[in-house]
């Protein structure tokens, strides 16, 4: 991956952002049911589904491998591509009879076309094991998803909630909240639950922890495929991990011209916490873009693309400095796909111990002066 891409990465996370005229579709909410209708006990019960497509459109910006946001279309084949549809169809099997926290995740992650299995997964992992944020964190964003009719784990308890009130310093599940409100017109909260995750010591959607959750399940997993093909699976499931933020907080803090002064002022900090203490490059350079957007002058502006600058020169010296694990996984040397393999593993190891902006921190100082 070259310097090149992170300035595309740049530009499109930039445009996401500010491209007010341009806001991305929301589905539908389901329609309202007369109080007190009957219900008809004989009637089968629907399957749920989605209330947007399922299939994700040309263009559609998820997080890569390598913490770069990039569109839907733009990953070339794998020479594994055979191996990792061998290998999907095996693992679609082998989660259906998940038993404990960490595979029921697993296999939410895997059902992604199917809400009702992701979600009946996820919230399996989070009652088995209460405490694991990532657990919470999946299970709070796939309850946001508009489904017919709504889902019983999701219809309980209010998962986003559940999740901000278990991950307290936190600030993501706050900028989700204020999304929420804005989509449900409570404008008095909106800018309180700015300014909750703006005062957040961390903000941390445990993008990185996702690579290294499926190699600790793929690394065992002996269906006849390469290691390589393994830790190149681990590292595609692990970025099919969609940056669930991104929205409401171009929603909430990009989106037209007409925000209130408090508003304003509260994404102009929700902008400076993330340029600080985002645990990923994306909401790094993605709060640079909030803070130049709201910000109260010239200068407060221009201070904001100069932060924005260095958080893309960071990254992209982190790239530099880094084994390319995924070129020596496509390499026909079974010496150069292992050392791949190794590399995989101590880079997974590392974002889900540090966190992507931390782990690269810790590359920087050892680097030679």
């Amino acid at each position: 991956m070259n310097p090149r891409s992170f300035v595309v990465a740049w530009l499109v996370v930039a445009t996401s952002l500010c491209a007010a005229q341009s806001p991305g579709l929301l589905p539908p909410p389901p329609p309202p049911v007369a109080p007190g209708a009957p219900a008809e006990p004989s009637a089968p019960q629907p399957t749920p589904q989605r209330a947007s497509p399922q299939a994700r459109e040309p263009g559609f910006v998820r997080q890569s491998p390598g913490g770069l946001e990039v569109r839907e279309g733009e990953v070339a084949q794998s020479r594994w591509q055979a191996d990792l549809e061998r290998l999907d169809a095996d693992l679609r099997l082998r989660l259906l009879t998940a038993n404990e926290p960490r595979v029921d995740w697993l296999a939410g992650e895997i059902d992604a076309a199917d809400v009702e299995s992701q979600i009946r997964h996820y919230a399996a992992a989070r009652t088995a094991a209460p405490g694991e944020r990532l657990y919470l964190a999946s299970l709070g964003v796939a309850c946001l998803q508009p489904v017919r009719p709504t889902l019983a784990p999701c219809d309980a308890v209010d998962r986003l909630a559940d999740w901000a009130r278990r991950d307290a310093d936190n600030g993501i599940p706050s900028v989700l909240l204020a999304g929420r409100a804005r989509q449900r017109g409570q404008a008095d909260t909106v800018a309180s639950y700015v300014e909750q995750a703006a005062g957040a010591p961390r903000l941390d959607d445990y993008w990185s922890q996702h690579s290294q959750r499926w190699w600790e399940y793929l690394r065992a997993v002996d269906v006849g495929v390469d290691p390589a093909a393994r830790a190149q699976a681990a590292a595609n499931y692990g970025s099919m991990h969609d940056l669930a933020w991104a929205q409401p907080l171009r929603s909430v803090c990009a989106e037209g011209d007409a925000r209130p002064d408090p508003l304003r002022v509260a994404c102009a900090r929700l902008g400076e916490a993330m340029m600080a203490r985002g645990a990923s490059f994306a909401l790094r350079r993605a709060g640079a873009r909030i803070a130049e957007i709201n910000a109260a002058d010239a200068a407060a502006r221009a201070t904001a693309q100069s932060r924005g600058a260095r958080i893309l020169a960071m990254s992209a010296r982190c790239v530099q400095l880094q084994p390319d694990f995924a070129t020596a996984l496509e390499s026909p040397q079974s010496a150069t796909r292992a050392r791949g393999v190794e590399e995989f593993a101590a880079w997974a190891s590392a974002q889900a111990q540090l966190g992507e902006v931390a782990s690269c921190e810790r590359v920087l100082a050892a680097a030679p002066r």
